[in-house]
């Protein structure tokens, strides 16, 4: 077995990859190339073309093919703990060095490295570091490439080929890597190691298939924790996943433990690599006996049990589970595919394991902190992560607006923690957490759009009637997570109008709500939307009018909403019977135009207050005009369907796709 890695690599000809199965022979490839055949031929032979074990004493030339037999087969052999423990530091270490620049252990190579020191070039500059020998900048970022393919290419070696290789040389007992093993690392505190651990446990789930994904979840699914709908409450329910004597003696570990879970920084090591130690060596692989867990001998194994399952079969069902919502946009080949793949227990017709696992998720993220569960543990942000991973599996069983809140709870304090997530330095908990909760809100509003803003929106309404009544309720509203986790509200808006620009112009009023609860009113005064936030304003639905201060948006149901920014009030008017297309205000503020080419129609609305701007305002449609049709072909993009752009105070112009212009007068 061989390894294509970079020349910067092999340049050492008894260099040997590290972790790799088998001395690796890293080969020169900036000449010529090397075939297997002809390297083993230069080892084998010197250059008078006798043997060069001739040479050598025959003791030393036996211990070398022991070593090599024992690195390319039998040491994957010997323990699947030992396998384990050494494919997560070999993945780790692989991306690492990847993430470096020019990472090579070459001497020759580090002082190319120095010479291309950002201080060295601009000492001597780029000339007179080529005339001492270096590389041209082109050269050298070409060859940082290459290292940095090789850093890959020994990660995927490990991480997915590794089983294939070690069968090509004859091996029949590889020893796999322990999957529990690796779940307890999936939130590991040392971010490479968590890396690593998440790379290998997916694709261990993916080689086992879908019937040895069965026999595994088979195997765990008895240590499931139990819980209700209200997070912190257990029970004893029959309705668990089989009626197995395992499956009651967990429930009796459930309801003597009460539900509690041994916090991530609590347990003791020394018992869980103990635990790790014992292994099912007579198992073969392939076998159902391969992945079930030894019986619990304690009460303190057993919540370790419950842990480890509840990671397991969370990423199972996020990464195998089958989404309850069928996507539309899916062939039926390809729909029938992901059905046969999907685990029991995680479909549409069979769900309890999902039901059971997304509550046992969603409680160690509602959870209250507590001695034996703190705020900022590996199992936590396991549990968070996983939500995120598999919300499309969870979705029916979360109460989403909890499960938002609570993740914008941890992100609140994200200005006060970006030193540390930023540059590189070394994540406290609380970072970490924050880290872990922004990603999983990208994925959750990436993969439900729909739900998150109108979730969002909810919260936000609610927020303004508490606001409204905050002397009478007596409380404090800039307590509330609304109103410390703006920023990320913000940024979450912004991503999904970056990425989703056609599900967001879906929703333009409950995004424009979400918006205007985020910014801050001052900013509005002084600046148009356009500079506080001018990633809303690529909608030609939305227009703002900073001198009536004044904000127009246009939803697909054909109203309109009107906000004064003033008095912090909007008004909705059934403004088309199709979806509106365009709206603008006039540049003195005093009329609004609005288009729907489903309605082939373009209005003129006036906004009439009482004196001295008192009163309510009242808006009403001034004029109309029926429009021309529009090709269907134009149709396919609505975002740039059409514009409307005001010449003066009463025209207004419609500039349409295909180039034409009409001009309308009020």
């Amino acid at each position: 077995m061989s390894l294509q890695l970079p020349t910067a690599l092999a340049r050492e000809p008894t260099a040997v990859a590290i972790g790799a199965p088998g001395a690796f022979d890293l080969k020169d490839t900036s000449n010529t190339k090397y075939t297997p055949s002809q390297h083993s031929k230069q080892k084998a032979w010197g250059m008078t073309g006798r043997p060069l074990e001739a040479d050598l004493p025959p003791e030393m030339v036996e211990l070398e093919k022991k070593t090599r037999a024992f690195t390319s087969r039998e040491h994957w052999e010997l323990s699947t703990t030992m396998t384990t423990i050494h494919l997560m530091a070999v993945v780790a270490l692989a991306n690492t060095l990847m993430s470096m620049n020019n990472a090579t252990f070459v001497p020759e190579q580090e002082r190319r490295r120095k010479l291309h020191r950002q201080s060295t070039k601009v000492a001597i500059g780029w000339a007179e570091t080529e005339a001492e020998g270096g590389e041209t900048e082109d050269a050298y970022t070409a060859r940082q490439a290459q290292i940095k393919q090789g850093w890959s290419l020994l990660a995927t070696l490990h991480c997915v080929l590794l089983p294939e290789k070690v069968a090509a040389t004859g091996s029949h007992s590889f020893k796999r890597p322990l999957v529990e093993m690796m779940a307890r690392r999936w939130q590991d505190q040392c971010l490479e190691v968590r890396e690593a651990a998440q790379a290998l446990l997916l694709a261990e789930l993916g080689r086992m298939g879908p019937k040895g994904r069965k026999a595994l979840v088979d195997s765990w699914a008895p240590y499931l924790p139990l819980y209700t709908e209200a997070p912190g409450q257990t029970t004893s329910s029959s309705s668990t996943p089989s009626s197995t004597p395992a499956v009651q003696a967990q429930v009796g570990m459930n309801q003597q433990s009460g539900g509690e879970w041994p916090g991530g920084q609590q347990h003791d090591e020394d018992e869980e690599e103990e635990e790790e130690g014992v292994e099912e060596i007579l198992a073969p692989a392939s076998s159902p006996a391969a992945y079930a867990p030894r019986k619990p001998s304690s009460i303190a194994e057993a919540k370790r049990r419950q842990t480890t399952a509840v990671v397991l079969l969370g990423v199972i069902g996020a990464e195998f589970g089958q989404d309850m919502e069928t996507n539309k946009r899916r062939s039926a080949e390809e729909e029938q595919r992901r059905k046969r793949g999907s685990i029991e227990g995680f479909g549409i017709g069979n769900n309890n394991l999902a039901r059971l696992t997304s509550l046992a998720l969603t409680h160690l993220l509602l959870a209250p902190p507590s001695q034996r569960l703190p705020s900022h543990t590996p199992l936590r942000r396991a549990a968070i992560d996983l939500i995120g991973r598999g919300f499309t599996v969870w979705e029916p069983y979360l109460d989403v607006s909890k499960v938002l809140l609570a993740l914008l709870e941890l992100c609140s304090e994200s200005d006060r923690l970006v030193p540390s997530m930023t540059y590189g330095l070394p994540l406290t908990p609380a970072a970490d957490s924050c880290r872990t909760a922004r990603h999983a809100l990208t994925l959750i509003a990436t993969a439900r759009p729909a739900a998150f803003i109108t979730t969002m929106a909810r919260e936000v309404a609610r927020y303004n009637t508490l606001q409204q009544n905050a002397q009478t309720l007596n409380i404090n509203p800039s307590n509330s997570v609304l109103h410390r986790a703006k920023p990320e509200i913000l940024r979450g808006v912004e991503l999904l109008i970056d990425k989703m620009q056609s599900e967001m112009a879906d929703l333009l009023i409950e995004v424009v709500d979400i918006i205007l609860h985020c910014l801050d009113p001052g900013h509005l005064k002084v600046r148009g939307l356009a500079e506080v936030f001018p990633a809303v304003c690529r909608f030609n639905q939305i227009s703002h009018c900073p001198h009536t201060r004044r904000i127009a948006a246009g939803a697909k149901n054909g109203n309109l909403a009107i906000y004064e920014l003033r008095s912090s009030k909007c008004q909705i008017i059934p403004a088309h019977g199709a979806g509106n297309t365009a709206v603008a205000f006039s540049p003195d503020g005093k009329y609004l135009a609005s288009y729907s080419c489903g309605e082939n129609k373009l209005s003129f609305w006036q906004t009439s207050t009482g004196m001295f701007g008192l009163g309510n305002s009242q808006t009403r449609c001034v004029k109309t005009y029926s429009t021309s049709p529009i090709e269907d072909i134009s149709r396919l993009n609505p975002m740039r369907l059409a514009k409307l752009v005001w010449i003066n105070n009463r025209t207004v112009t419609l500039l349409l796709a295909d180039g034409s212009e009409t001009r309308y007068n009020v």
